[in-house]
């Protein structure tokens, strides 16, 4: 899901950056790449009212890889994090000597954060996009995105109706490893499957 904000809304700087940002995130987990459009400063580097500030809901495993890749990316600022576990978001912010809160609401009220980051767990996921498209503020969500069609209705809907970017994450679809593969086990290329291995990653 990839609304697109309405021409009248649209500004060249933070919306059309925003709206250029990809959603090829790594299979190590990296942040999708944003591409600045206009915004960067005369010596190459954003000016400060061009930084996008960045909030991240849910700040685990992928939350902490979805930020490894957003602190690459020189214009973006890392502003507060959101996390049901205190304590953990307590200690990734001291790091970075931003906010941290364990109610997201009070990170969606933060005039400073312009865009978000969630990697909550999967029955949380859709809340968190309404709730953001609420508050003003761009989104990158983690997959999968809902996990009814109802919920995906509802966050289109409050995307289209508040003029939000919303992306999300696929790489595993997008993947060329994964294409190939896929192609070759319907083509019938490598003959019958009989055994498949899968990671089946831990639970922080």
């Amino acid at each position: 899901m990839q609304p697109h904000v309405s021409p009248a809304r649209a500004r060249l700087s933070r919306r059309e950056f925003l709206q250029r940002a990809t959603g090829s995130v790594l299979a190590a987990g990296l942040a999708p790449r944003f591409l600045p459009a206009g915004v960067l400063a005369a010596n190459g580097q954003p000016g400060a009212n061009d930084r996008i500030g960045i909030g991240f809901i849910g700040i685990g495993r992928q939350g902490s890889a979805l930020l490894q890749g957003a602190l690459r990316r020189p214009a973006t600022r890392v502003v507060a994090f959101a996390d049901v576990n205190l304590p953990r978001a307590q200690a990734i912010a001291a790091k970075h000597q931003v906010v941290a809160v364990q109610d997201y609401r009070r990170l969606l009220e933060r005039k400073d954060v312009d865009a978000i980051f969630t990697a909550t767990l999967d029955h949380w996921r859709s809340l968190v996009v309404i709730h953001a498209c609420l508050a003003g503020k761009d989104v990158y969500a983690e997959k999968p995105l809902t996990l009814t069609i109802r919920e995906g209705r509802l966050m289109v809907r409050a995307a289209r109706r508040y003029g939000r970017v919303v992306q999300t994450g696929s790489q595993q679809r997008s993947m060329r490893e994964n294409i190939v593969g896929c192609a070759l086990v319907r083509s019938g290329a490598i003959g019958r499957i009989t055994k498949v291995y899968a990671q089946n990653y831990p639970s922080p």
